[in-house]
């Protein structure tokens, strides 16, 4: 048996943030992920002005900035023209701006982080059950063959091994959508609103005109988003609704263009990453209990446009890092983690556009629960880029139209 701590269950960009932020404060810690290899693509590309503060706290700041891309405007639009800028700048900070990357970048950053701190993160080992007794969490994990691990496949179905047991005092779970630690909790993973779908493309194109902006388009009937990963390269997320089962091409993303951006200056020259996928809309009904809490597409999901589930995921991380780390050390009671209970549920009932407090701005009722998710912050950064939305800068929504593409 294998005694620490922590442990973080879920070895992608969420868990090993965890196992960073644990760490850093003194706090002995292990990562376990039923995977193998980290994953290239992935539909959240950038990260939040007040993620950026939080890597800054553990010294990452320099070596991100080395891999991503800056923007620093992100422009509200119909679907005739482009409309008003929100500069970033006014979220404040050390950070007023949005990184773009890709995931495998990112994992590899936070991989060295810990490889440098010491932590082990044990690859290719599936959790099988986790249960509480005696004041602490036994977590067994099977080993499993490079390459065997499929997606809601058990390991039982695969060849035996020996099982690891590791006994732990507290559990991060981010281990993703089909999270074994929800199950284990009993925890419900409530639909908020309807799901959606979305074609994703990235491509390449002469984007130096456009690499520090980013444009979320409200349409009559859909929602639209361009993210600039580089001054060549550049994704295009489209709300669809038919051909799933296809892959986009080319032609598509220039029609959708035509249809939803005409005033868009660049164009598409070639197609790298490109994928269809629904999307549902959930939250969690609680985000944990006593020893063992969630963190990430463990606790919610939600559209890709604002990358608002990993960068709140992060945000949760270093909470509950800064919680585990005071409850072990006994600095604090169990109502700190009440606290934390209550103000997730709050921000998330907002990005999900369920709560009824009042926004700044022009934004209420439709507006808020279609953008507030689409734009790169939460919280008080969230206040402040709505606040730049004034009555006079609104964009009209042209009629509804009867055509669906894609």
């Amino acid at each position: 048996m294998k005694d620490m701590e922590a442990c973080v269950v879920g070895g992608g960009p969420i868990g090993l943030f965890a196992a960073a932020c644990l760490q850093d404060r003194g706090v002995e810690v292990g990562v376990i992920d039923a995977e193998w290899e980290r994953p290239v693509r992935s539909y959240a590309c950038g990260l939040h002005p007040e993620t950026l503060r939080q890597f800054d706290r553990l010294g990452l700041m320099p070596a991100l900035q080395e891999v991503a891309h800056r923007v620093d405007r992100v422009f509200v639009c119909d679907e005739r023209k482009r409309g008003p800028a929100i500069d970033l700048s006014v979220v404040g900070g050390p950070f007023p701006h949005v990184l773009t990357l890709r995931q495998s970048d990112l994992q590899d950053l936070l991989a060295q982080r810990l490889a440098q701190l010491g932590v082990e993160v044990s690859l290719g080992q599936e959790v099988q059950t986790i249960s509480v007794g005696q004041g602490a969490i036994h977590c067994v994990s099977m080993p499993q063959q490079r390459g065997s691990h499929v997606p809601g496949k058990r390991a039982s179905a695969l060849p035996p091994a020996d099982a690891i047991v590791r006994r732990a005092e507290y559990v991060i779970a981010a281990d993703g959508f089909d999270s074994v630690c929800r199950r284990a909790l009993g925890i419900e993973l409530v639909e908020a609103r309807q799901s959606e779908a979305f074609a994703i493309f990235e491509f390449e194109a002469d984007l130096a005109e456009l690499q520090h902006e980013a444009y979320v388009v409200l349409g009559a009937d859909s929602t639209s988003a361009f993210w600039p990963l580089g001054p060549t390269l550049g994704r295009w997320t489209f709300q669809v609704w038919e051909q799933l089962d296809e892959n986009p091409s080319l032609e598509a993303l220039q029609q959708l263009l035509g249809e939803r951006a005409p005033w868009f200056r660049a164009r598409p020259e070639q197609l790298g990453w490109v994928t269809t996928s629904s999307f549902e809309r959930r939250i969690v009904s609680r985000f944990g209990s006593n020893r063992l809490w969630l963190a990430g597409d463990a606790a919610h999901v939600t559209s890709p446009i604002g990358f608002q589930s990993m960068n709140r995921g992060f945000v949760e991380a270093s909470e509950l890092a800064e919680l585990v780390s005071h409850r072990l050390r006994g600095d604090t009671d169990a109502r700190g983690f009440q606290r934390f209970e209550r103000e997730q549920q709050r921000e998330w009932r907002r990005l999900l556009g369920l709560g009824t407090a009042p926004l700044p701005g022009w934004l209420s009722g439709t507006d808020q629960a279609r953008l507030a998710p689409c734009l790169p912050a939460s919280g008080a950064d969230l206040d402040a880029l709505l606040a730049e939305l004034s009555p006079a800068q609104r964009p009209h929504a042209p009629a509804a139209s009867s055509q669906r593409t894609i």
